[in-house]
């Protein structure tokens, strides 16, 4: 039987010198994975208000936090990338608005005391169906690229109609006298649209990213 072969010293000191990068497609996905179930549980919140999903948001968010440190530190270590460093680093940090949007929506509504709404659950409805084509496509990266561009055109399309759902909210919001009510409920439509520019930003760097790989 055959003794699988050893490498050599020049191979050795190599790996050494040059070592093997991390797999930043891996990473991406695991990242925008944790996106994906943050948006489903504000989404989960929108029809369910409870404290518990507050404070199941809340650690999300940290895990979020801990991923995206994790994901930056691995890409200022690396040596080398498979892919435009720049890309990898606006693609870790336009998830990472994704869920920094998301904190700022259930901490307002908590703190202004705001109820959901059907415009908001509708909103969701679009952010969720956003973040699961970007999830599909990042993970798409490492095994067929090409498949990444259908993926980042459905978050885009998903963001446009967020963007028309948004327009109409305000325009039904703001009927007869303004008040207290309508500010507050104002500033929750604008952070879930902030939440679907970063979801576009997002899908831009995935199909910058897919063409540079084809």
């Amino acid at each position: 039987m055959n003794q699988p072969k050893k490498p050599s010293f020049i191979t050795k000191l190599l790996n050494r010198i040059i070592p093997t990068p991390p797999d930043f497609f891996t990473l991406l996905a695991e990242q925008c994975a944790l996106v994906t179930v943050t948006i489903r549980n504000l989404h989960l919140y929108m029809t369910k208000p409870i404290p518990e999903l507050a404070e199941v948001l809340a650690a999300d968010e940290h895990q979020a936090d801990a991923i995206k440190i994790r994901n930056l530190h691995q890409l200022n270590r690396a040596f080398s990338t498979p892919i435009d460093r720049e890309d990898i680093y606006r693609a870790i940090a336009s998830l990472d608005w994704i869920i920094t949007h998301c904190k700022s929506t259930i901490n307002e509504m908590l703190d202004l005391n705001v109820e959901p709404d059907e415009h908001m659950i509708m909103i969701l409805d679009e952010l969720l169906a956003g973040c699961e084509a970007l999830e599909r496509g990042f993970n798409e990266l490492s095994t067929y690229p090409a498949g990444s561009e259908k993926e980042a055109q459905a978050a885009r399309h998903a963001h446009r109609r967020i963007e028309r759902r948004y327009r109409h909210s305000l325009a039904e919001l703001f009927q007869g006298e303004v008040t207290t009510e309508m500010l507050c409920k104002r500033e929750i439509y604008h952070h879930l649209m902030d939440g679907s520019r970063r979801l576009h930003a997002a899908a831009n760097v995935l199909h910058d990213i897919m063409v540079k790989l084809i």
